[in-house]
């Protein structure tokens, strides 16, 4: 469930940056980053817990970089109108998934060889057709993959990791403040500057609920939940950002929704059987 909720939230954010209105992409990042770290800064006030440790800091340095160039990612592609393509993202990154599941596993499952050679091939094939590889796809998925493989390396507490990381990210955010040219913003209008506010929350509350559900989920079994956000993406960006898509990218696209889920129904039906 916690995956689920999470990847709905995911897949609805171009709703998010539709109505925010015209920041620029250099401002939204830094806000996100400064306003997840407040969030998770007041959580943990709140508790009253006592987190910080020097060595957990070093070692958070990895996932911080890679979370940052996800959100800049993302942040750039959506407001620089390639909203299918951002939302491509989150379909290569099941494959990505399955592919560390395999790569982690000690016992080598011909399902998800076959599985991830036909993604592979539809991949390549989309890519022929297009003459250009998913740019923008993978340096919105890749990072975010290996952020998912850190964590299931490091067991470390989600609320925890996550002031780490934003932590890391503040100066960042600060820094990047003063590079934004504001004059590109005529007049700053309440209604926007209110959903620019909550930013944080949007931000903060998916990646916990993700982050806590790789540390009960196996990657293979994730990956089914991963589908909902680039369906729900895609929608969002035919029907609010007025993009189309070619018949030969629809055909691909439904082409690996559909090889991941039964890939993930085959896997659901062999450990009911096993339970058995």
């Amino acid at each position: 469930m916690k995956a689920i909720i999470a990847n709905v939230i995911w897949g609805s954010l171009p709703i998010y940056f539709y109505f925010i209105g015209r920041y620029p992409p250099l401002i939204l990042l830094s806000v996100q980053m400064i306003s997840t770290f407040l969030v998770v800064l007041l959580f943990l006030l709140i508790s009253k817990r006592n987190v910080f440790s020097f060595l957990d800091l070093k070692r958070s340095i990895v996932p911080a970089c890679l979370l940052a160039i996800n959100w800049g990612g993302y942040a750039v592609a959506v407001k620089s109108g390639y909203v299918i393509e951002a939302s491509f993202a989150y379909l290569i990154l099941p494959v990505l998934l399955i592919t560390v599941g395999h790569m982690l596993s000690r016992v080598v499952h011909r399902s998800s060889i076959i599985c991830i050679l036909l993604c592979l091939a539809i991949i390549a094939f989309e890519c022929y057709l297009k003459g250009v590889f998913p740019i923008i796809g993978f340096a919105i998925a890749a990072p975010f993959a290996a952020y998912i493989l850190w964590h299931s390396k490091y067991n470390l507490e989600p609320i925890k990791a996550l002031f780490y990381e934003t932590s890391l990210m503040l100066p960042i955010g600060i820094i990047i403040l003063p590079t934004v040219d504001f004059a590109l913003i005529s007049d700053w209008e309440l209604i926007e500057m209110l959903y620019l506010s909550i930013l944080g929350i949007l931000t903060l509350l998916p990646l916990l609920l993700f982050v806590s559900s790789t540390k009960e989920v196996s990657f293979d079994i994730l990956s089914i939940y991963q589908l909902l956000s680039p369906v729900l993406g895609i929608s969002i960006g035919i029907v609010l950002y007025n993009q189309s898509i070619e018949g030969h990218t629809y055909i691909s696209y439904s082409a690996l929704i559909l090889i991941l889920t039964l890939y993930n129904l085959y896997l659901f039906s062999t450990k009911a059987k096993n339970h058995v």
